[in-house]
């Protein structure tokens, strides 16, 4: 274990604002503590795993690192759009896989990379942390690097051997890490997935966006929202430890204006399945954990968007540009 300080601001105080074991994973029953910075605000855990000691904390299932069999992949894209369509009422009819269905409602929510070419955005596509390219976490198989390399230019940066020997078999290129990928190279899309609350330096990734973005690209930056109703209802609903950060959407623009980029679109959204997990890890009253239909989970959402809008969502999606040298 080690203590560090602020990734942000350097400071060297801070005080601690949640307590928590891992309740999702169950990789440990130690105890963790997420700090705030006193200085700028930044919550971070503090002592946290090093860099040789976090692979121990991930459940072997945890990730998209695997080559899923392709029905498995049909199977899920399929279930997403019952879900979430006019005829979800279908699933009612076996109780099964209506409880399936329900874990999948969630909000409508305009998948950026395909926003980003649908309105003339060009260059590479670069997706960090993005396993073996079959899957895009929230928006499923839409945008992922299997996909999408059938439009445009893709590449990787994943940590996983396999998962990269996945994607190197269809021809997609990837690093291990942000530091393989050569200075020279540019993109004028990057996307990290859920992926900034789990690295040791978000620091390092926000000055990378600064160096390797094109003139006119683009960053996609999805995290959970700490200022969201989940965290506020209950500040140690976090996934510990292998969250290392937890973000505000006033900690990503501090980061944004210290690396050179505005950010162009900031939203929360919220979707009903996290509050029922949390239920199940004992993270919120055992009320959350009842199972739902898919009428009750769109109902839910629908309450949900409310606070959304107010910037209370549980997870936030940011969108980062360069700022010419001219306006800096």
């Amino acid at each position: 274990m080690e203590y560090v300080n602020c990734d942000l601001c350097d400071s060297e105080t801070y005080e601690p604002v949640a307590h928590q074991t891992d309740l999702l994973h169950r990789t440990t029953e130690q105890v963790f503590t997420v700090v705030r910075c006193l200085q700028c605000g930044l919550q971070f855990t503090n002592p946290r795993p090093s860099t040789e000691e976090i692979s121990k904390f991930y459940a072997s299932d945890y990730s998209f690192h695997a080559d899923s069999p392709g029905w498995r992949r049909l199977a899920d894209r399929y279930l997403d759009k019952l879900a979430n369509g006019n005829f979800s009422f279908l699933g009612s009819l076996w109780p099964s896989l209506a409880r399936r269905l329900a874990a999948r409602v969630k909000p409508a929510l305009k998948d950026p990379v395909l926003s980003f070419y649908e309105k003339g955005g060009q260059g590479t596509f670069l997706d960090i942390g993005c396993g073996a390219g079959f899957h895009s976490h929230f928006w499923g198989g839409s945008s992922a690097l299997q996909v999408c390399r059938n439009r445009y230019d893709v590449a990787g940066v994943e940590v996983s051997p396999s998962a990269r020997l996945a994607l190197s078999r269809t021809g997609i290129r990837s690093w291990p890490d942000i530091l393989s990928v050569p200075l020279q190279e540019k993109f004028g899309l990057i996307r990290m997935n859920w992926s900034l609350e789990h690295v040791h330096s978000p620091s390092e990734y926000f000055r990378f966006m600064a160096q390797h973005l094109s003139a006119e690209g683009q960053a996609v930056i999805t995290v959970p929202n700490y200022d969201g109703l989940i965290y506020r209802l209950a500040p140690d609903c976090i996934e510990l430890p292998i969250h290392l950060y937890h973000f505000r959407p006033a900690d990503i623009l501090a980061y944004a204006d210290r690396y050179g980029l505005t950010v162009i679109e900031i939203k929360t959204f919220s979707y009903p399945e996290m509050y029922r997990a949390a239920g199940n890890a004992g993270l919120l009253p055992k009320v959350f954990a009842d199972s739902w239909t898919v009428a009750q989970a769109k109902v839910i959402s629908e309450f949900l968007k409310s606070f959304d809008d107010l910037g209370w969502g549980n997870d936030m999606l940011i969108v980062l540009q360069k700022i010419p040298i001219g306006d800096e």
